[in-house]
């Protein structure tokens, strides 16, 4: 997982709770619910995620019904497709909606895996893209944070849909992508076993560890370890890039190429590499992670 650093964050944050108010059917709730809701829903829709835990209090202690808020905030096949969530994320909605806010977020790789690109693409023909938004709160269990703006996570459709899907997560229990940084509590590292290891696959593991009980939570939700068993020819290039780019030949050619193709070193680092080695990029491409986690273990960055 990835830590969102939002450019303009302010502004997105803004535009969102303005326009998506739109799609809440607030006539769904009795009246009591209906006012209190009103009153509150800028804070409810802006809520950041250590605020969340408030927000879920302040529905029970108000007695707002769980089947109203869903008629009211989610929609969908038993509560309508034209209000709430469903409204919002669907293709056609021609007025702000899901791709314009996966637009404006500009979050090209999934924020639980750094595995997999999650471009928004749209033309005037129906061959449009975007990102999943997981609910990091299920809408299903808390449907008044069905449409707000840190709730709603950018991610592939693997992490969101068959490995995350309705698992309960919680700011007590799981790394947020909006308020932490998995970077900080999990490097990915590698476990020789045998010799063979400069030229074949079989001669290393591939560990993911973790410093935090959140952090092993969001490895273990996300079978990151076991899905990245897939990348192991990534690390044995890496292996294979630190015999070959040793200092003197890196400082060689960066003197070299200077002012022509690399206006700084960390360009000529991201290619011998192939991902970037900065944290605040890492969610730029697919893979980076991993690869500046491996890079800085063999000194090859």
């Amino acid at each position: 997982m990835i830590k969102i650093n939002l450019e303009n964050e302010e502004d997105i944050l803004k535009n969102h709770v303005e326009k998506v108010q739109q799609y809440i059917n607030f006539e769904a709730l009795q009246h009591r619910e209906k006012s209190y809701i009103k009153q509150n829903i800028e804070y409810f829709l802006k809520a950041k995620p250590d605020e969340f835990e408030d927000v879920i209090t302040k529905i029970k202690q108000n007695n707002i019904d769980k089947n109203r808020l869903k008629k009211a905030f989610v929609g969908g096949k038993n509560n309508g497709w034209s209000i709430g969530y469903s409204k919002f994320s669907a293709k056609g909605t021609t007025t702000y909606n899901s791709y314009d806010l996966s637009q404006k977020l500009k979050v090209n790789v999934c924020s639980y895996c750094n595995r997999n690109y999650t471009f928004t693409i749209r033309n005037k023909s129906s061959k449009s893209t975007r990102p999943d938004f997981d609910h990091f709160y299920d809408k299903g269990t808390h449907p008044i944070l069905a449409l707000s703006f840190y709730n709603l996570i950018p991610s592939c459709i693997l992490c969101n849909s068959r490995l995350k899907s309705t698992a309960k997560f919680s700011i007590n229990t799981h790394l947020h992508p909006y308020k932490d940084s998995f970077n900080d509590y999990a490097k990915f590292r590698l476990k020789i076993i045998n010799s063979k290891f400069f030229y074949d696959e079989k001669g290393f593991d591939l560990k993911l560890e973790t410093s935090d009980v959140k952090a092993e939570k969001i490895k273990e939700a996300f079978a990151l370890e076991t899905l990245y068993q897939e990348q192991k020819d990534i690390a044995l290039e890496l292996i294979q890039k630190a015999q070959i780019y040793n200092e003197s030949y890196i400082d060689e050619l960066y003197q070299k190429y200077e002012g022509t193709l690399f206006k700084n070193r960390e360009d000529l680092l991201r290619l011998i590499s192939g991902g970037y080695i900065e944290d605040k990029d890492i969610n730029k491409r697919p893979l980076s992670k991993l690869i500046k986690d491996i890079s800085e273990e063999l000194d090859l960055i």
